[in-house]
């Protein structure tokens, strides 16, 4: 009797979806093992020490969006493998058949939209500069000045112009968060890596409704004056949104 194949499992699924078109890590045929209450997108590997890197990354993350564009999915978080189909069906789909069918459920017919808003840096500079008499006037008053002569106020200049920069982001993020929540059935809003970024943050939306949201953020964007620039993902899995136990 041959050993089962390990099967790499990328997410979950309503129990009559079909398989995505495309192939999984290592380039095998994307598979749906279905139980009674929901079913697990999967593909066979064909060695059973499995390298986990970028490519592998990259794999998961398309096999999960090509799956997001026809039905409802719920990622699984990358390096999932179990030791064949029963496996999957008896530690996975009936082990935590109410949790999965309660998620699937929430998360019928909605996918992530990720947006990024990055200030031209240039743009908000003259902004802090002009909404700001303190920093203009300190500002003018050590540019002609040795630098080892205004160390201190050098100083306080950049502690003024982070002050005034981060109230710009307060401001600018619950702006934008103002526009498109109407249009969201929930948000994760992410800490800002850089000043430089308004907002980072994910909205979850219904598929009937991405026009909708894309319109609001459409129309914001326009009212910027190219000030604010924004980096639109998705539509994508529901990554910010999914809570799985750790069981799975």
């Amino acid at each position: 009797m041959s050993e089962p194949m390990p099967q790499y499992v990328y997410g979950i699924v309503e129990r009559k979806a079909p398989a995505p078109s495309g192939e999984g890590i290592g380039g095998t045929p994307l598979r749906v093992i279905a139980d009674d209450g929901a079913a697990a997108l999967v593909s066979e590997l064909q060695q059973r020490e499995l390298t986990l890197g970028r490519e592998e990354l990259l794999a998961h993350a398309r096999v999960l969006e090509n799956a997001v564009s026809s039905g409802t999915v719920l990622p699984m978080r990358f390096g999932i493998v179990m030791e064949g189909e029963e496996e999957v069906r008896q530690r996975l789909l009936q082990a935590h058949c109410d949790e999965l069918r309660t998620q699937l459920e929430r998360f019928s017919d909605k996918v992530e939209v990720s947006i990024r808003a990055t200030y031209d840096e240039q743009q908000l500079m003259r902004e802090v500069v002009a909404e700001n008499p303190d920093v203009r006037r300190l500002r003018e008053s050590v540019r002609s000045k040795p630098e080892d002569a205004t160390y201190y106020e050098r100083i306080r200049l950049g502690e003024l112009v982070s002050k005034a920069v981060e109230y710009k982001r307060e401001a600018d993020s619950a702006a934008i968060l103002e526009a498109l929540w109407p249009c969201a059935s929930d948000l994760h809003v992410g800490a800002g890596a850089h000043e430089r970024v308004a907002l980072s943050a994910a909205f979850l939306v219904e598929r009937n409704r991405l026009h909708q949201f894309d319109q609001a953020l459409e129309g914001f964007a326009q009212g910027q004056a190219g000030r604010l620039h924004f980096k639109y993902t998705g539509p994508l899995p529901p990554y910010s949104f999914v809570e799985l136990s750790e069981g799975t």
